[in-house]
């Protein structure tokens, strides 16, 4: 948490810790809610974003690392919070160069894990990222 907020983080809440985090992150804006949330862990926490969204607020649906368990929200709760919920696609190699010279020209600085694995290490990288203990991006240097 205190290295998030080094990075410029107002409040950090851990899932883990918290497991009502769209409460606790919609009382940390006074109540009106988030107007982004982006949704990486699916149907198992698509609830909690549903819980924290503004209204007019965006979810966007970007990966299912939380799996599929359980009953999923359906379109009523998008109409209750009246929000938009959108899914995203990695995208094209057009669009990753895109990317690319757009964080050059505007000197973004992705957050990237300090440890960097050889291509011979892909194995203990992966389980390096299973067990959590990368900070931000992975890399696998390829020579």
């Amino acid at each position: 948490g205190e290295k998030l907020k080094q990075l410029g983080a107002d409040h950090v809440i851990n899932y883990k810790e918290d497991s009502n985090w769209g409460e606790t992150a919609k009382k940390l804006t006074g109540g009106s809610g988030v107007h982004h949330v982006i949704e990486v862990g699916g149907p198992n926490t698509v609830k909690q974003s549903l819980k924290a969204i503004a209204i007019d607020g965006v979810i966007t649906i970007i990966g299912f690392l939380g799996g599929v368990k359980g009953e999923e929200p359906s379109f009523v709760e998008c109409l209750n919070n009246v929000c938009t919920v959108r899914g995203v696609l990695v995208g094209s190699r057009m669009m990753f160069e895109q990317m690319n010279r757009a964080v050059e020209a505007n000197n973004i600085k992705p957050l990237v894990d300090e440890k960097v694995f050889k291509l011979e290490e892909v194995k203990e990288a992966y389980q390096y990222m299973w067990d959590q203990k990368h900070f931000g991006k992975l890399c696998i240097s390829i020579e």
